[in-house]
């Protein structure tokens, strides 16, 4: 994944409205940074890309409120509407990936995944067409960097009290109220009688779980040059994030497969049980693993350095 893009010229003091608008110009060019690999269809390229435009939605999301509305509007849809193309496309990049590790381990598997396989690479062909045409609109006709590059420069001059706020006094209050949220969640996720099937945590409650934590990093990145003193607290989060994500991986492919085996008459043969099976145990895998981490973002001593690092 590559490296978020920050302004190097933040401080604690300065407004809240001008490093907002400094932090959009970075995203931007985050985001322009992308576009040749995805453009080409690279697997790797669709993530970042993915990725970028995600920093770049929850970074306008974070200043909303510093923003003129209707600029902030247009560029949320854009935005919303790419990340969206880019989604289908990454979806079937991890459905195919993580098959593929499956059928690495499992014999026979090839005979009864092979179809998928060969259906979710075409969805792929089809999503990566959509990728390239969207993004062609957006940078002509819908001018995207033009109405990104306008909405940074009226934030930076904006005159309202709330966009004259320190930028740490701005953090402060961000980030804790994103802080609280995913807390919250996690105690939804730990409490007792929660569980879902073979002990493991509800998977919908993870999934509420997974976007919140998901936010918190994200309001988090932006201050990690000016509040150093956050960075080991946002290491928890990210750590937490990137398991919670593959075990959801997971899951999608579980749901996937399950519903091809049954709708083919596969469900009853020996590769398709083992297939299952290795799904079944490389996600309790990673949900041992979740929960492991999900110790660490709910301990006290965490909760204390990340409000250390905001004061």
């Amino acid at each position: 994944m590559a490296k978020p893009i920050v302004p190097d010229n933040l401080t604690p003091g300065m407004r809240a409205g001008v490093a907002a608008g400094a932090i959009v110009d970075a995203k931007a060019t985050e985001v322009a940074g992308q576009a040749d690999l995805a453009m080409a269809g690279d697997v790797d390229g669709i993530h970042d890309m993915r990725v970028a435009m995600k920093r770049l939605r929850e970074a306008v999301r974070l200043f909303r409120r510093l923003m003129p509305r209707k600029q902030r509007a247009q560029v949320l849809g854009l935005a919303e509407g790419f990340n969206d193309a880019l989604g289908r496309v990454r979806e079937r990049d991890v459905l195919i990936a993580d098959a593929r590790w499956v059928a690495d381990r499992v014999e026979d598997a090839e005979t009864v995944v092979g179809v998928l396989l060969d259906v979710w690479g075409e969805e792929r062909s089809r999503g990566q067409t959509d990728i390239v045409d969207t993004w062609d609109r957006m940078i002509g006709r819908d001018r995207f960097f033009q109405r990104l590059r306008r909405l940074a420069r009226d934030t930076k001059k904006r005159k309202r009290k709330l966009n004259a706020v320190r930028l740490e006094q701005f953090a402060y209050y961000a980030v804790t109220a994103r802080m609280e949220r995913a807390l919250r969640r996690l105690e939804e996720v730990r409490a007792p009688g929660k569980e879902g099937a073979e002990g493991q945590p509800d998977p919908a409650a993870v999934h509420r779980l997974r976007i919140d934590v998901k936010r918190l990093k994200y309001t988090m990145e932006p201050f990690l040059t000016v509040l150093p003193a956050t960075t080991e607290p946002y290491r928890v989060v990210a750590a937490l994030q990137e398991t919670l994500g593959l075990a959801h991986d997971f899951d999608v492919l579980q749901a996937a497969v399950t519903a091809y085996f049954d709708n083919t008459g596969l469900a009853s043969t020996e590769p398709a049980k083992a297939v299952l099976e290795a799904i079944g145990e490389r996600r309790g895998q990673l949900y041992a693993g979740a929960s492991q981490q999900m110790v660490a973002l709910g301990d006290e001593d965490w909760r204390g350095r990340l409000l250390d690092g905001l004061d």
